[in-house]
């Protein structure tokens, strides 16, 4: 197949437009941003997750800066700090020291602006202004702040050494904690400020802690970069890719099993490229993505396979409808029609009325009569707590009635009832006269009546049963919670497909039971279908008839050569023809009937272009037959005509 035809092929299908879809759905998510939103609570669970507990970062809060600012700069240079940077807006007093920085706009120096990322105020913004110098490029010439990236808020917030300005005047400081240390001082902010939008400062309000966080970040080197949007972009589309790959082979369950693991997998791989790389992948859009992809594949099967399954529907309904089926017995909208045709033609009454069961109660009332009227029954009572109804139930079948029940019974005439019951459960009675004759034997008619009477009673009782389940599951309320207010598509294909097997079984069925043994070959030479009789026979014969082509089978059973039975199944198949052969299988005697099976009108979607749809290999028992024929003469008018029938196939092949 061209690529052409591939591509027409493809962009035909359903699928291939749902999958261009879903890819289309990426790339806006993507543009969009649409999906990072969510990158935000992993970001921070990451961090809560770590916890470093060492900061060479160390923040003091005064007071009262403008008053105390020289003696605290000069308290905390004797501990021969790093350096030590002096965030206030107020004009103080600048001392002049190589360590002590001022970052403010007229002072020539400023700190690193952060941006917000999601909702947190933790992205370094990358826009350096040009009236001052970055005090950090300054102090930390090795690190690079353009690509704008992300504060790691690994450091505990209590292990960040945070004191008093008053503690460190006091002297009440190890020179240990401020020895070497790049100091913070700024301003007590007295909660006057808003909340710091930043993992672990949520309830901060003094932004000096961003900036110690920013100071620490680059003295360990911990800033996290995120990936690019191309980069981002290309990652999700080969997940994508692969996930749609892996969903088609897998089941639904099994696939939320698999998208669990591999979102769990994903996240922790994104976690340790976090704290090890200092990366940020784009997390939460693999694990949305892994499982919209699960579900669109999920979702895009069902409607195609949907459409599929319509389309078959469709087609069986198409060929059932020019094939006979009855009605099922529990499809039928009242059970007693068929009962009534099932008495009529079976037994001789004179007359008959049925009663059903008042449900819940021992009531009954009238249904149907049979050559009379409803109206002629002289018995009053309907409970089958009384006689006659509770003879016949102790009876468990058939009771002679002796009071009235029918009205204007002739002289001879007698009145019999019967219970209709199945498992215990009364479903009705049936009454019924009979006019006796000379050859009228009561034993036999009532042996007759309870075994119709017990059949009756169980298709009552399976009756009763499907029609019970249909009213619980036509309930309005229950169809509603089951997604069930439209009669789904599996249950009308369950429907049609029982029509099927039913048809199929009852084929089968008649095919089993006719006597002569059968087998039907494709012409390939493989068995199709056996009957029971052939099975039979193969089994006493210890013929592999499984095992055995067509040709295998004729040279074994008749005495044919390889070459001359390649010749009659080839006159078989180009003719359409029928051969007749003896055969002597131990001491039986039969005739073999070898006859071409013609192909369907409807064509399979194998394509098979043969006129011929089998060859049919039937024995029929002479043996057996010949003993049914009582009269020589029928016996020798039977031979004759299969004497006759093979020399005409001998003369048609020898024609052909």
């Amino acid at each position: 197949m061209s690529l052409k035809q591939q591509l027409f092929f493809v962009k035909r299908h359903k699928t291939f437009w749902l999958i261009i879809s879903l890819i289309g759905f990426v790339l806006l998510a993507e543009l969009t941003g649409a999906l990072q939103r969510f990158n935000a609570p992993i970001f921070k669970y990451f961090n809560q997750l770590q916890s470093e507990q060492h900061s060479d970062v160390v923040v003091i809060e005064a007071d009262d800066l403008l008053f105390e600012h020289d003696q605290l700069i000069y308290s905390l240079l004797e501990h021969d700090p790093k350096a030590i940077i002096v965030v206030s807006d107020s004009k103080l007093t600048r001392i002049n020291n190589e360590r002590v920085f001022y970052p403010r706009k007229d002072n020539g120096l400023c700190l690193a602006s952060l941006k917000a990322w999601l909702g947190y105020t933790i992205q370094i913004n990358n826009q350096s202004s040009a009236n001052c110098q970055s005090l950090w490029a300054k102090l930390f010439p090795q690190s690079n702040l353009d690509n704008s990236p992300l504060l790691s808020f690994a450091l505990d917030l209590h292990a960040l050494p945070k004191f008093n300005s008053k503690r460190v005047q006091s002297d009440d400081l190890l020179a240990g904690q401020i020895n070497d240390k790049l100091i913070l001082v700024s301003q007590t902010n007295n909660s006057f400020g808003l909340p710091i939008r930043a993992p672990k400062l949520i309830d901060e309000v003094n932004p000096i802690y961003l900036h110690a966080y920013v100071a620490h970040n680059l003295i360990e080197g911990s800033l996290i970069s995120p990936v690019s949007e191309e980069l981002s972009l290309v990652i999700q589309l080969l997940s994508v890719i692969l996930l749609l790959v892996l969903y088609q082979k897998i089941a639904f369950n099994l696939g939320l099993i698999v998208s669990s693991v591999l979102s769990i997998t994903w996240l922790a791989l994104c976690y340790f490229v976090m704290t090890g790389m200092h990366l940020l992948l784009p997390a939460a859009e693999g694990v949305i993505l892994n499982f919209v992809t699960l579900f669109w594949v999920f979702l895009s099967a069902k409607w195609v396979e949907e459409d599929d399954l319509k389309r078959l529907m469709n087609n069986i309904r198409q060929k059932m409808s020019g094939r006979y089926l009855p009605k099922s017995f529990t499809e039928q909208s009242t059970p007693w029609d068929s009962i009534i045709q099932l008495i009529n033609q079976q037994l001789a009454l004179d007359k008959s009325i049925l009663l059903a069961r008042l449900e819940g109660d021992h009531r009954l009332y009238e249904i149907r009569a049979i050559n009379c009227h409803l109206s002629d029954i002289h018995e009053m009572r309907r409970d089958y707590e009384r006689a006659p109804y509770s003879d016949a139930i102790k009876a468990f079948g058939t009771v002679k009635i002796t009071r009235p029940f029918f009205k204007s019974l002739q002289e001879s005439e007698a009145q019999y009832i019967v219970p209709l019951m199945y498992a215990g459960d009364i479903r009705g009675f049936w009454a019924m006269t009979i006019t006796p004759d000379e050859r009228f034997n009561e034993a036999a008619f009532v042996k007759n009546v309870n075994r119709f009477a017990n059949q009756v009673g169980e298709l009552l009782f399976h009756y009763r049963v499907f029609e019970t389940q249909g009213k619980a599951e036509s309930n309005a309320i229950a169809r509603l919670l089951t997604l069930n207010l439209a009669k789904p598509l599996s249950q009308q294909i369950k429907q049609s497909i029982n029509e099927m097997e039913q048809k199929l079984t009852t084929l089968e069925h008649v095919f089993n039971q006719i006597r002569s043994a059968s087998v039907l070959f494709n012409l390939f030479g493989q068995v199709v279908q056996t009957n029971h009789a052939l099975e039979q026979l193969a089994k006493q014969h210890h013929l592999p008839i499984f095992e055995m082509t067509a040709l295998d089978l004729l040279c074994k059973v008749s005495e044919l050569d390889h070459e001359s039975a390649k010749g009659k199944l080839r006159y078989l198949t180009l003719h359409k023809g029928e051969i007749y052969l003896p055969v002597q299988l131990s001491e039986q005697q039969f005739v073999l009937n070898v006859r071409t099976i013609e192909s369907s009108d409807e064509k399979s979607s194998a394509g098979e272009p043969f006129e011929v749809g089998g060859i049919l290999f039937e024995f029929i028992n002479l043996s057996e037959l010949l003993n049914q024929i009582h009269n020589d003469e029928e016996k020798l008018q039977v031979m004759s005509t299969l004497d006759n029938k093979q020399n005409r196939n001998i003369e048609s092949e020898a024609s052909n």
